[in-house]
């Protein structure tokens, strides 16, 4: 499919994802809303599943861009600036597209993570995340009590809750965020990085004061 067509198709079907959830949508009014013929739109995909996976693989191409050439930290200092940037470039790509920030959402909220191409985005987003965590342990940033990928999967889930809550509220799972939608961005910042900070913090570089 050439390239203004495959656009039009690609934001007919985000449009459609976004605003009906991938359940409800209707592959005949992601055509309609294409402007494309219905042989057209059938002779790349046989359904909406197919598409679907298209959608997803845009989504993934476009998070990657901008994640970017962000290389892992080769020490314990620099550790926790490459989180925070990290952390910056994932929050900066939904706030600029929140239409794409709604598909995922309402995808998260009506798939099983077990079905196959949601399991495989999941993969493909989390890679950077995975690694640092990874990394993070080698070089004594993060926690080595547990094997990574057990932390990796705690920090998943945190994500997701954040992500479905925090942003929601400021209006991203609805459209654009309101006034305040810089400060929006950074109080949701330090709220995932400290959150980070304190879930994964080796247990001996941590201050603690207990009452008993």
């Amino acid at each position: 499919m050439d390239g203004a067509k495959r656009t039009r198709l690609m934001e007919a079907a985000m449009e459609e994802f976004a605003e009906r959830g991938v359940e409800l949508a209707s592959y005949n009014k992601i055509i309609e809303r294409s402007g494309l013929s219905k042989g057209t739109v059938y002779y790349y995909f046989d359904n909406k599943d197919s598409l679907l996976l298209t959608v997803l693989d845009e989504i993934c191409e476009r998070f990657g861009n901008a994640i970017g050439n962000l290389g892992l930290p080769k020490t314990k200092e620099e550790y926790w600036e490459t989180a925070w940037e990290y952390h910056s470039r994932v929050i900066r790509f939904f706030v600029e597209n929140p239409l794409w920030g709604r598909v995922l959402f309402g995808l998260f909220k009506d798939v099983p993570w077990s079905e196959g191409y949601l399991e495989a985005f999941h993969d493909r987003t989390t890679r950077f995340l995975d690694d640092l965590i990874a990394r993070g342990q080698e070089i004594g940033a993060v926690r080595g009590d547990f094997p990574p990928k057990t932390v990796q999967h705690l920090m998943h889930t945190v994500a997701k809750v954040l992500c479905a809550d925090i942003l929601g509220h400021y209006g991203l799972s609805g459209g654009e965020f309101p006034d305040g939608k810089q400060a929006n961005m950074e109080k949701f910042m330090f709220m995932i990085h400290d959150l980070s900070r304190r879930i994964l913090t080796p247990e001996e570089d941590l201050i603690c004061c207990r009452h008993f």
